[in-house]
């Protein structure tokens, strides 16, 4: 029996950097080596650099992806044809697996519903009202249609019950959700001489590093993050986009602060090595935009500690693993005593107490993807 047609929808792919995107990609290659024709449909930023910004669509590893025009408004992807050309992509699969938020996917799930295919919704965020004006804007123009997205859903996959039954949305379809941890997949080190054994990254008399791996952005709270340093005697590196992040001016109001290294966007292939020089990985998100934190579970996985806020969803790698530590939310005291913590119990500390680490496989949310499909 032939397998089904999968549409991926997502308003960001490669190559941009985000858990969302680095889901969608690890799901997507996972399940085209499983021989499913699968077909991405995303944005086409003006920032995306060629040869992929040159063509609408792309073929990469098998996997073809379709990109559509658009302009952006704050962190929002507007793409004013999406319900045309979405219509089409429909009509073409089997199986529809939206991942929110994304407001352009009302049109997906209409589509499916009139022309009776699966939709699967992943719930990896949502907006709220707080944070910068245009993500007040987009919570208010977006939840209506966030809303008749779930209740046109056949499924919706949630990565933990913690985080779902405070979650806006998901409380009020718990007969629809399934429970599916998102997919780890840490590669080894690419390069056999690291980059990452010189400069920022090279230690001197047995110097600690503290680090964060994300998107430099207002609800990563990294304000709390600097102030909590203060208290600790370590190196801090920050790992991930910071010039030029859509609808966000974290980077401006931090840059000035001495003892930060801001690294950029590192390589995938190299996150083993950096998670494997840092003493401790810190997540200090603020709010439910947070839902997981992918790269806590990488950073475990590669047997880095981890502290993070205690915040649905976001405390369940700690909670699942023991692998570190969870403090108070935008509490820059308890952050830097639970820094300092990890920091003298040492690596070994909790390497020795971790447990369940084999739930962080890619190989498995996969496996739940297919019983779904």
């Amino acid at each position: 029996m032939a397998k089904p047609k999968i549409l991926i929808a997502l308003t960001y792919y490669l190559p941009n950097i985000s858990g969302v995107t680095q889901y969608a990609v690890i799901l997507a290659d996972t399940l085209a080596k499983r021989k499913y024709e699968i077909k991405i449909l995303t944005s086409n930023p003006p920032l995306t650099p060629p040869p992929t910004r040159g063509s609408k669509d792309l073929t990469r590893r098998g996997i073809n992806i379709h990109r559509i025009w658009g302009f952006h408004i704050g962190k929002g992807f507007i793409m004013p044809n999406y319900w045309f050309i979405s219509k089409r992509a429909v009509k073409e699969t089997d199986i529809v697996n939206c991942h929110l938020p994304a407001v352009e996917s009302f049109w997906l799930a209409l589509w499916a519903k009139i022309y009776h295919k699966k939709i699967i919704v992943t719930h990896h965020c949502e907006f709220n009202f707080t944070g910068t004006v245009s993500n007040k804007l987009i919570s208010i123009v977006t939840y209506p249609f966030h809303f008749l997205v779930y209740m046109m859903a056949d499924v919706i996959v949630s990565y933990t019950e913690d985080y779902a039954k405070t979650s806006i949305f998901l409380r009020f379809f718990k007969k629809k959700i399934r429970y599916v941890l998102p997919p780890i997949k840490i590669n080894p080190s690419a390069l056999r001489a690291s980059p990452l054994d010189k400069g920022d990254f090279k230690k001197n008399n047995n110097e600690k590093i503290v680090g964060f791996v994300g998107r430099i952005g207002w609800e990563k709270g990294l304000e709390y993050l600097i102030e909590a340093m203060k208290s600790v005697k370590a190196k801090l590196i920050l790992v991930g986009p910071y010039k030029d992040v859509v609808g966000d001016s974290t980077f401006e109001k931090i840059k000035n602060y001495k003892n930060i290294i801001f690294y950029g966007p590192m390589d995938h292939s190299n996150l083993k090595a950096f998670y494997e020089k840092c003493d401790c990985l810190v997540l200090p998100s603020t709010n439910n935009l947070e839902t997981f934190g992918i790269v806590q579970a990488e950073a475990m996985v590669c047997g880095c500690p981890v502290v993070a806020s205690n915040l649905p969803g976001v405390r369940m790698p700690v909670t699942l693993t023991g692998m570190g530590e969870i403090c108070k939310i935008k509490n820059s005291k308890d952050l830097a005593e639970k820094i300092n913590i990890v920091l003298n119990n040492e690596k070994k500390y909790y390497q020795d107490k971790a447990k369940n680490l084999e739930l962080f496989d890619y190989k498995k949310t996969v496996d739940e993807y297919e019983k779904l499909f």
